[in-house]
């Protein structure tokens, strides 16, 4: 059975053979010389004639042999296993990045993108930076701040290699940094209360409405004043059977109350018959239609108001209405140069507290900060209108010329072609990236 070796093993035995054939060669040589030399030693022609071609001859052959196996060796080279390219599993780091020390990683904590969750580190960036890493083949050392200007700052000083959390590309930043490929998109949108939430909230806040003290007063006063013309319609009308049946007081008394009411809502169809009946009555139904148109008012300007509170479909709907926008965001200073009446709020599950609670109409935010409270958070009171507006692009920092940059783009784009990062945007956000 024939010995099979391995192709280092014919590599190096073919090596082996060629350094044999070329020190035959030189042998070859040595020995040709000293052909010549005997023959320039005035030998007889007759004596040699014989060996010059022979050992001419032994040359030529020696020197074939080298020359194909000096062939074999430059094949056998060429196609050995060290100088055979083939894909690497990861995204190869350069030599400067390719340390065994851990990658110093800024964050900040801030849903969805990197929350602490039952003692765990969870989020949208959380779990991509951790498959981002299982593609590098490294470790990570975690370093929180507490808002963006920090972490930019401390990568600026090397106290960090990467900056991830929320982090947005503007100009500004792309002067003084290196970003990554884009991980999340999205432009800023509008979220309010959902619409059955909000007829339940209309229906709280008209009830209140109702029983506000200044109505309440205004009920009372109008109470008050109605004693004096039940007692003058009693008083003198008390004999007036088709609108008092009793004379005594009792229950004349509250039948003069019932046609006081009717009159005061204009409902009352008998009128009295004596002049001072007459007069007071007259003045009554004034004091009733006053009444009415005034209550009438309010109730109107109620409805309408969270008709209009209701029907929040995009960025011209906003004016004069209280929003709510997370603090030192590219949201914020974007609803700040449209003269909106902006709320401020350190983190966005106060924002998102504060519309729940009817504190604003309306929350400004990324499109993918709304989708996650829309799929998690009570997604049942909530939805988002409108289309997006001023689209934006959130990605990883990096300092400039980081040697860092290529192998993370490189696992960002494996990781969006074997469908990992989609299963982590479905999974905080409740929909495919493309919708």
């Amino acid at each position: 059975m024939r010995q099979r070796f391995s192709p280092r093993q014919r590599f190096r035995n073919t090596g082996y053979n060629i350094l044999v054939s070329l020190w035959q060669t030189v042998k070859a040589k040595r020995y040709l010389i000293s052909c010549l030399i005997q023959r320039n030693d005035r030998t007889p022609l007759s004596a040699i004639s014989d060996r010059p071609q022979s050992c001419a001859k032994r040359w030529q052959d020696k020197a074939r042999r080298a020359l194909i196996a000096l062939l074999l060796l430059t094949v056998l080279f060429v196609a050995s296993p060290a100088h055979t390219q083939s894909p690497s599993p990861s995204p190869e780091l350069p030599p400067a990045a390719n340390s065994a020390q851990p990658l110093r990683i800024a964050t900040r904590f801030i849903k969805p993108d990197v929350f602490e969750k039952d003692g765990q580190i969870v989020g949208f960036s959380a779990d991509l930076g951790r498959s981002i890493l299982e593609q590098l083949q490294r470790k990570a050392e975690l370093k929180t701040y507490t808002n963006v200007p920090e972490i930019l700052n401390a990568i600026s000083l090397g106290q960090a290699d990467l900056g991830i959390a929320a982090i947005a590309i503007t100009r500004q930043r792309e002067q003084d940094f290196d970003f990554s490929h884009p991980i999340l998109s999205g432009g800023l949108q509008i979220m309010v209360l959902d619409r059955d939430e909000q007829t339940r909230h209309s229906e709280r806040k008209l009830l209140q409405r109702l029983l506000d003290p200044s109505l309440l007063r205004l009920f009372g006063i109008v109470t008050l004043l109605m004693l004096i013309p039940v007692h003058i319609v009693w008083y003198f009308e008390r004999n007036n059977k088709e609108l008092i049946d009793n004379p005594s007081y009792l229950p004349g008394i509250f039948q003069a109350l019932w046609w006081t009411m009717l009159a005061l809502v204009g409902q009352a169809e008998e009128m009295p018959k004596r002049a001072v009946a007459r007069v007071i009555a007259l003045f009554w139904v004034f004091v009733g239609i006053v009444f009415v148109a005034y209550f009438t008012a309010i109730m109107t300007a109620e409805l309408t108001v969270q008709e209009l509170q209701g029907s929040i479909q995009g960025l011209s709907d906003l004016q004069n209405r209280p929003v709510a926008v997370v603090a030192d965001s590219e949201a914020l200073d974007y609803l700040q140069k449209q003269n909106l009446q902006v709320i401020e709020f350190p983190q966005p599950e106060q924002a998102y507290e504060a519309l729940l609670a009817k504190k604003v109409d309306a929350l400004v935010a990324p499109r993918p900060l709304l989708l996650y409270y829309a799929s998690h958070e009570r997604r049942d009171r909530v939805q988002i209108v409108g289309t997006p507006f001023r689209d934006q692009f959130y990605s990883i920092v990096m300092p400039r010329d980081s040697p860092y940059r290529k192998p993370i783009n490189q696992a960002i784009l494996t990781l969006k072609e074997n469908g990992t990062y989609a299963e982590i945007y479905r999974k905080w956000f409740g929909v495919r990236p493309q919708d």
